[in-house]
């Protein structure tokens, strides 16, 4: 089965009608400024931020409502899962911080024809 990604048990992908058409991927440098009253702030290191990831797509019908509610239920556990991309790279273990959906053309049955959704994820690490 193709996949883009997978997160734990979930899959990314056009197999499961779940495809993400944006990723985007922030890493911090660790600097952060100080103020100083009389002159330009001081640069210092804290150490590197944890990256982040923010999958988006759109996708249809109440497959995509089914498919949000899949990932809401990993969310739920509050653990840390696996990241691996289609070409089988490891990205280690991530968190699932934030997801969101926007619904519209609704029908009738409460059943949305289109959903725009984006799954954020941070990094885990165990310190």
């Amino acid at each position: 089965m193709k996949q883009q990604m997978a997160l734990g048990s979930f899959i990314f992908g056009l197999s499961r009608n779940f495809a993400y058409s944006t990723l985007q991927r922030k890493s911090g440098g660790g600097w952060t400024n100080i103020d100083i009253l009389t002159s330009k702030p001081k640069s210092s290191q804290t150490g590197q931020d944890l990256q982040g990831l923010i999958i988006g797509g759109k996708s249809m019908y109440a497959q995509a409502m089914d498919r949000l509610d899949e990932l809401r239920a990993l969310q739920a556990l509050r653990v840390p899962l696996p990241l691996v991309d289609g070409i089988g790279r490891n990205w280690g273990l991530w968190r699932i911080n934030n997801l969101t959906e926007n619904q519209s053309l609704i029908i009738d049955d409460g059943t949305a024809m289109v959903i725009d959704w984006t799954v954020e994820l941070a990094e885990f690490t165990h310190a």
